[in-house]
């Protein structure tokens, strides 16, 4: 009886050892933000090519940002970027991102702001600092702008 209860515990040990080495790897795993969440890494994409349009005088590829339709004052803000491009020689900014949630189907950005801008006309560089907040929205990683605030940081005075 001795011999089947040191066999008996021969064939269990390896199976106990197995199951201890397994578990843990069969813990389940924290879940993924869904692919079409706006996230630090979609606020800093953006910012990104926002940085680049801005730095590259492409006012074009600045506006094709936003989502001039569902924004409040979309052809305003246009116009306005419209006068901010043809009255600046060249522009250098750089983006922080600060903060970033997700409500809904929008999202905001909070983002401090340094620029420094040289007017066309030869005067003096202008700079600033300011904390934007932006809100985002679209789906499936295709976000835009619909807002900043202020909208006075993207004019001269």
């Amino acid at each position: 009886m001795k011999v089947a209860n040191v066999r008996s515990c021969a064939q269990v040990l390896p199976i106990l050892l197995l199951s201890t080495v397994l578990l843990p790897a069969q813990a389940p795993a924290q879940k993924a933000p869904p692919r079409n969440a706006f996230d630090e890494r979609a606020a800093s994409r953006l910012l990104m090519q926002l940085s680049e349009a801005l730095q590259g005088h492409s006012q074009n590829q600045f506006l094709s940002l936003f989502d001039l339709d569902k924004m409040k004052n979309g052809p305003i803000f246009k116009q306005q970027v419209a006068v901010f491009f043809s009255q600046t020689e060249s522009i250098r900014v750089h983006l922080n991102l600060v903060e970033v949630a997700m409500e809904g189907e929008r999202a905001t950005a909070a983002v401090d702001a340094e620029m420094e801008v040289e007017p066309r006309n030869g005067g003096p560089a202008e700079r600033r600092n300011e904390r934007l907040n932006f809100v985002v929205a679209g789906a499936g990683g295709n976000w835009k702008f619909v807002d900043v605030q202020p909208r006075g940081f993207f004019s001269l005075p």
